[in-house]
């Protein structure tokens, strides 16, 4: 059982932070509008979704399971174009998917603490909700997505620094960062991705 334990926490040593590597190369190669970028999210993302597994996350580690099928499909929805002039949604349907959300976010962390399989239930469901929520307006390429992904991520720091998942969390803070430049856009499109 040492063993086990042993090789799983020299496993997090150097899958953590190749995982948050390739996540933050996607986002910032998302930014760049980047269609090769989202092949980063989908081995980050598997990588992901075995650590927070294993650190008993279990809606995170569902929810970077999505995130592959999210990269596959972004890739092909996207085919090295851009939608431009960017989409609009109205204030109406961002309510809805926001009720919709603290919805769901209190159902899931009820499952979660009923079934006593995650170390962080409230934090787990809010994140992995929050998160499914982002990343539908992410796909439409509404720019206020942005503004979801600055809440969850600064969530998800707390979350993953809970968990010992400090490369997790350092990547949640830049994501946060980048969040911010997405929605005010502050970095001019280039080939440095």
């Amino acid at each position: 059982m040492n063993s086990a334990n042993s090789a799983s926490k020299s496993w997090h040593r150097w899958g953590e932070p190749i995982a948050a590597g390739l996540n933050l190369l996607y986002t910032i190669g998302y930014l760049q509008g980047h269609a090769t970028s989202f092949l980063c999210a989908g081995i980050g993302s598997v990588l992901f979704a075995w650590i927070c597994w294993q650190r008993h996350l279990r809606a995170e580690s569902a929810l970077w399971l999505f995130y592959i099928g999210l990269a596959v499909y972004g890739y092909w929805s996207v085919q090295e174009t851009w939608p431009d002039p960017l989409p609009v949604a109205s204030l109406q349907a961002h309510a809805i998917s926001i009720a919709i959300g603290l919805a769901s976010w209190i159902v899931v962390a009820h499952l979660l603490t009923r079934t006593g399989r995650s170390a962080l239930p409230g934090l787990d469901a809010f994140t992995t909700v929050g998160s499914l929520i982002a990343s539908y307006w992410m796909l439409q390429f509404v720019q206020a997505n942005w503004l979801y992904w600055i809440v969850i991520d600064i969530v998800a720091i707390a979350l993953y620094w809970k968990r010992g998942l400090y490369w997790g969390a350092a990547l949640f803070g830049l994501y946060t960062l980048l969040a911010i430049e997405g929605w005010f856009d502050l970095i001019p499109p280039g080939p440095w991705l």
